[in-house]
């Protein structure tokens, strides 16, 4: 009992700080999806830390039992101290909040919810290329605190400077971003959020995502509606896509072709045996992903290239065989490689014909989960938000700063810069920042939104779950 207890309470407590848990649904959401192609280092640190740390005090406590007295009361005293463990741990990772919203119902949905198909969504008679680049936990934090971040130089200069040169939405007055709310704190719920407007506040009955299960399926997405105006669609990452349900969202929304691991060996792009942290790392995933665009870009349809990043995940990022040791943080180095890999991508996108007939985003699909990482480096009243760049944008804006959103607003702010008019620049549940409108966010406050969101909809579980 006392081992049980000490793992779960240690446990919870790992947790939250290794992943930086955004909110209890996160766990209730990966209840629900395949795992497959999950990084072997955390189950390594978890034996280590967690695990071995249990066994290790369970046995110091049961030495005294050699003392009648002391025996006499262990079997009472495992018990509460499984109680007081289990306790802890749900305390920890937030079950006693997620239990009580089981029980408020929210109206959010039925207020501000707008089914794209219910709107009129007019394209340029020449429809422009999108280029979607998802980097893994890439936040305003990395640039230096001059620019707005918060680490003594700047970690990614090319991507602040390309923010600098072509627009960047912010919360502040320099470079800025998003903040997270309940349900897009993770990779597939920040993907899923700022192409759908829907969080992924799952509830505990909801069916199991797998496949041959539509993933959300009455939620009306980017890929549904480039699919209806004849765009080529692919998604390029260097893991598993089953992981966290990818492949399910972008079947059902759009019929992407998935580039992922699997596929990488399908096609020999890599040796059958290859594996390294998730699957392959940036560096071959941006040489595959020159190769998918210009075959994309050879064909008459326009295309909509999304594509993730994978050596910042966290807990340690991937050393590649052009690291460098220029900081004293791992991450760190890593996230100024990354920086660099970006740059050069976008500078070959620049030689290529189709580049000014191309809307690019760059942007996070979340802040960093690397808890440990950004606790010890960045000061811990900093407002961390998930950065964004747009190029080509294809609309003027008055108010690119001192907006407060979420992911949700990506969504119709992607189409809107593609050239892409939406009948009251609303769409799921975001708002255009394009458009001046107010966003949830700012119109409620992003705490009461944020709560409003883990409360129950009838209308999420009834008109998008199934």
């Amino acid at each position: 009992m006392i081992l049980v207890g000490l793992t779960l309470a240690i446990s919870a407590g790992w947790a939250f700080s290794y992943f930086g848990l955004s909110c209890f649904e996160q766990i209730i959401f990966h209840l629900k999806v395949p795992l497959e192609g999950t990084n072997k280092q955390f189950m390594v640190d978890w034996l280590k830390k967690c695990f071995m740390k249990a066994c290790l005090i369970s046995l110091i406590l049961l030495i005294p039992n050699v003392n009648d007295t002391y025996a006499r009361y262990f079997p009472l005293a495992a018990i509460c101290i499984l109680i007081v463990c289990i306790l802890y741990g749900a305390a920890k990772v937030g079950i006693f909040g997620f239990i009580v919203n089981q029980f408020k119902k929210s109206d959010l949905y039925e207020k501000y919810y707008v089914d794209g198909r219910d709107v009129k969504i007019t394209f340029p008679s020449k429809k422009r290329n999108l280029i979607l680049l998802y980097v893994e936990s890439l936040e305003t934090t990395y640039s230096s605190k001059d620019k707005g971040g918060d680490y003594k130089e700047d970690l990614i200069p090319e991507i602040s400077t390309l923010a600098q040169e072509n627009l960047n939405f912010s919360h502040q007055k320099q470079l800025g971003g998003y903040h997270v709310v309940a349900g897009t704190g993770w990779t597939t719920g920040g993907i899923v959020a700022s192409t759908s407007g829907i969080p992924l506040t799952v509830p505990l009955t909801t069916h199991r995502f797998s496949e041959g299960k539509p993933f959300l399926p009455q939620a009306y997405a980017l890929g549904d509606i480039l699919e209806k105006e004849g765009y080529q669609q692919e998604y390029l990452i260097g893991s598993d896509a089953l992981f966290g349900g990818r492949k399910f969202y972008f079947d059902t929304h759009g019929h992407y072709r998935i580039f992922d691991l699997k596929e990488a060996y399908k096609e020999k792009k890599l040796p059958s045996d290859y594996h390294v942290f998730w699957g392959y790392e940036d560096e071959k995933l941006f040489a595959f992903a020159k190769e998918e665009i210009l075959r994309l870009a050879n064909d008459d349809q326009p295309f909509n290239f999304t594509m993730l990043t994978v050596d910042t995940h966290h807990p340690y990022g991937y050393k590649d065989r052009q690291y460098k040791e220029e900081y004293p943080e791992q991450l760190s180095n890593i996230i100024r490689g990354s920086s660099k890999k970006i740059g050069e991508f976008i500078d070959w996108l620049k030689q290529q014909p189709f580049y000014e007939d191309t809307t690019i985003v760059i942007m996070g699909d979340h802040t960093s989960m690397a808890a440990e990482y950004i606790h010890k480096t960045y000061d811990s009243d900093y407002d961390r938000t998930v950065m964004n760049v747009w190029i080509h944008a294809q609309k003027e804006t008055t108010s690119d700063h001192d907006r407060i959103f979420t992911a949700f607003d990506i969504y119709p702010t992607i189409l809107n810069a593609m050239g892409v008019e939406i009948e009251n620049d609303k769409l799921g549940l975001g708002v255009s920042l394009f458009s001046g409108r107010k966003t949830l966010a700012e119109e409620l406050g992003l705490k009461k939104l944020d709560q409003q969101l883990r409360m129950q909809s009838n209308y999420f579980k009834d008109k998008i779950l199934k």
